[in-house]
């Protein structure tokens, strides 16, 4: 009760400047929360896409032709001195 009698009889400058220092503050501690629960929602979006693809048989498949398709793309892009270290 005292607070907001303080804040009351602050000038008005004064009591926008709380407001936007308190508001700033606030929004700095929701947005970093929404960040942290956004970043665990990927997180765990992607390791149920990998899981299924690991662990299906057509996800398997995509898999391992993505692998081969890279594994082609970089071998054939790499020095031969290279693909010779290589096997």
């Amino acid at each position: 009760m005292q607070f907001v009698l303080w804040y009351g009889n602050l000038p008005q400058l004064a009591q926008t400047a709380i407001t936007v220092v308190v508001g700033a503050i606030v929004a700095y501690l929701v947005f970093k929360i929404v960040a942290h629960l956004v970043k665990g929602l990927v997180t765990a979006v992607i390791a149920a896409i990998l899981a299924f693809l690991i662990s299906t048989v057509p996800g398997n498949l995509l898999l391992s032709s993505a692998f081969d398709r890279i594994q082609q793309e970089v071998t054939t892009h790499l020095p031969s001195d290279i693909k010779d270290q290589l096997g």
